[in-house]
Order: structure tokens, then C-alpha cells, then sequence
């Protein structure tokens, strides 16, 4: 099973070939027009199964599924998360999913206001401990912003996740420590690879699951920011296709 998550930066109907070609059963897009817009302008695009929220319909967020994965919206969804989506996905793996992509600026936030990855852990603590479930996405965040008393630290965050039993697949797969990442998601402001340049998309699987990954790979400079697809480079899992 192959899951992908990467933040397109709009014009998505411009760049689903780009998609395509890594061959994902389940993807993760942020910054997504919504499945009106998609299906006007790229009618070559054609998932199995699609699932969009957003207020902008420009830019939201999709889950997309491929061959035989289907997927349905849980009834716990609450859409004053923007923007989250707690996803059942059903096929040759089935697994709870909550997509996220963790967009500050809708909120006034404030040192003392938990964003919206914390607030995603609380309102789907429960569909998460129905394992085998992932949490992934564009969180926008990481530890080198963390600050003492901030709510929204990307610590607290790893540290929710950790009482769910789940940990980042992208640090355990290459045994590297959050804050020693060698593969930035994230070309900031100019989009040059000298920087500056950040890891803040991740996808969080179960402890137990980790056996059965076979790899975690984040997009290459050269494919997907010098070509002006994106300002972010996907996050690519492969697990063993009993994942559980």
C-alpha cells in the first residue's frame, strides 16, 4: 500500500500526472481545488474515490483513493476543524485516517490557543486508537518553533501521538531525531535549495505497523520544486500490502 502527502500549492489540475506517476493507493493533497473544480479542468484526473473540505474553492483539502481503495467521511468529522478529515479507507489494507493540513492562519492564534493539529488529536483521539490508523499531512509546524508555554508546540503534538501509540514513519524508518531531519518537505519563500528549507509534513503510524513499512521517501528537489510544481516536495510511504 502506497500513501502519499503532499501539499500541491493550488493549480493541482495542472499537476496530477505528477501524482499519478507515483503510483499512490491512497494520497493526501493540501491546497487542493475542490472535486467541482477538478473534474471541469482536469478530466483525465479520475480516482476511485475522493473526499474534499474547504471553504475556498481553490484551495482545500482532498483525500484521493486508487484501483480497489475506496474511502468514506467518519460521522465524527467536525468541520470547524479546518482542516482535518477523519477517513475510513477500505481495501486490500483498511485503516482509519485523519488528513490534515494544519493551517494557522484561519485562526487568531495565540501563545495560550492549541492549533489545529491538537485540536484534531482531541476530536479524533478516539477514531485513532481504532488501529491500524495513520494521521498524515502538511502540519505545518515542527520543533525548531516550539516555544516554552505555546500551545501549539510540535512537541505537545508528538507527544499526543505518542500517548496514541503512533510515531512519525519518516524519523523512525531513517532513526533520526525530530529537529535532525536530512530531507526538507518545505522550500520556503524563494524556493532555492539552499534555503530556507524545513520538514513539516509527516504521517504518523502505530508502533506496531512499523514492521511493515518498506519505505519512506521524500521528493527530490530537481522533480518537484525546480520544476514549479510546488514549494513542497510529497512524502511517500510504501508499506508491505498486509499493513496492519
Amino acid at each position: 500500500m502506497r500513501l502519499v502527502a503532499w501539499n500541491c500549492n493550488g493549480g493541482f489540475h495542472r499537476k496530477s500526472d505528477a501524482l499519478a506517476a507515483l503510483a499512490p493507493d491512497v494520497a493526501i493533497l493540501s491546497e487542493c481545488a475542490n472535486l467541482d473544480t477538478l473534474h471541469r479542468k482536469a478530466p483525465g484526473f479520475a480516482p476511485t474515490d475522493a473526499l474534499w473540505m474547504g471553504d475556498n474553492p481553490h484551495r482545500g483539502l482532498a483525500v484521493f483513493s486508487f484501483g480497489r481503495y475506496r474511502l468514506s467521511r467518519a460521522r465524527s468529522h467536525d468541520p470547524t476543524i479546518t482542516y482535518a478529515l477523519p477517513v475510513r479507507v477500505r481495501g486490500a489494507a483498511t485503516f482509519n485516517l485523519v488528513a490534515l493540513w494544519a493551517h494557522y492562519h484561519r485562526l487568531p492564534l495565540r501563545h495560550a490557543t492549541p492549533g489545529p493539529t491538537l485540536r484534531a488529536l482531541q476530536a479524533y483521539r478516539g477514531f485513532l486508537r481504532q488501529l491500524p490508523s495513520i494521521l498524515a499531512g502538511d502540519l505545518n509546524n515542527h520543533v525548531r518553533w516550539d516555544k516554552p508555554g505555546k500551545a501549539s508546540n510540535h512537541a505537545d503534538a508528538m507527544a499526543a501521538l505518542d500517548g496514541l501509540g503512533m510515531v512519525s514513519a519518516y524519523h523512525a524508518f531513517h532513526g533520526l531525531a525530530p529537529g535532525s531531519e536530512q530531507h526538507p518537505t518545505l522550500y520556503w519563500r524563494n524556493r532555492t535549495e539552499g534555503g530556507p528549507t524545513y520538514h513539516i509534513d509527516y504521517a504518523f503510524v502505530p508502533t506496531g505497523s512499523l514492521a511493515a513499512l518498506r519505505s519512506v521517501a521524500v521528493g527530490g528537489y530537481a522533480d518537484w520544486i525546480a520544476t514549479g510544481l510546488s514549494d513542497h516536495a510529497p512524502l511517500i510511504l510504501e508499506f508491505a500490502p498486509a499493513f496492519a
